[in-house]
């Protein structure tokens, strides 16, 4: 009985302190990515964003503006192309931190689809810009993985999952942090909301200092496995310019 007792201490322990480990690693490379209190006490970003997927059927174009507050994680888009929702007219999008909107040629639609499409691109879109820093939130949960070698660089692996009440849907990420500069250059990641379980596997070709936040402004992601193996040919691209921090924003830009 007493063995018993003591084997499950040790597994809680051990569990506890792998769990603890990977919180560690987290906050070192938020730290190195400039902090976290740093980066919310900017208040707000505006940055312009193209993304592309690979030429062909279903192909994906979106190239806009962007505008979020960090408090309420208010989110706006002006578009100049939205291949998504096609050509309906000059594009705009919104989230109030409540509802999310959309509008063709100043008009607000009232089409599911579009709403629908609205309020997952503003809660993504801001997401994957403050993702580093929201890896400490509630409900966030932290797995320490094997250690990695990738292109001649040792890395740390964190797993990253969320409690069923955190976000429109739960997905996973394992996130590859180089251990020399604390960084994290790849992550995996689903998109369950679209049905994709498996993995695709993003890759950080830039970081860009701004306001002494390094910020991951050129990216690529392709089709892998949960190891980090490359199983897609064709990368899709995400590229952020023309970032700036702390505008002066009127928050009615947010409402429907």
């Amino acid at each position: 009985m007493k063995k018993t007792i003591l084997l499950l201490l040790f597994a809680s322990f051990t569990t506890t302190s792998i769990s603890q480990t990977a919180k560690r690693i987290v906050i070192r490379t938020i730290k190195a990515t400039g902090g976290k209190k740093n980066y919310y006490n900017l208040g707000n970003v505006n940055y312009d964003l193209e993304y592309r997927t690979p030429p062909g059927k279903g192909a994906t174009t979106l190239v806009a503006n962007e505008t979020y507050v960090f408090d309420g994680e208010r989110s706006h888009s002006a578009y100049k192309e939205h291949s998504i929702l096609g050509g309906n007219g000059n594009i705009v999008e919104g989230y109030n931190s409540e509802q999310a909107w959309v509008t063709f040629d100043g008009k607000i639609s009232s089409d599911e689809k579009a709403n629908g499409v609205a309020h997952f691109l503003r809660k993504t879109n801001y997401f994957w810009f403050s993702m580093i820093f929201k890896l400490l939130d509630d409900g966030v949960n932290h797995e320490r993985l094997s250690d990695q070698k990738v292109n001649g660089e040792n890395y740390y692996r964190v797993k990253i999952t969320f409690d069923e009440n955190v976000g429109d849907t739960q997905d996973t990420f394992v996130i590859y942090v180089n251990k020399r500069t604390k960084l994290i250059d790849q992550f995996l990641f689903t998109v369950v909301a679209f049905g994709l379980t498996e993995p695709n596997l993003m890759i950080t070709d830039t970081y860009e200092i701004i306001n002494n936040i390094k910020i991951p402004s050129k990216r690529k992601y392709v089709k892998s496995d949960w190891e980090g193996n490359i199983n897609g040919e064709k990368y899709s691209f995400t590229n952020w310019t023309n970032i700036k921090f702390n505008n002066t924003i009127d928050n009615s830009l947010f409402e429907k």
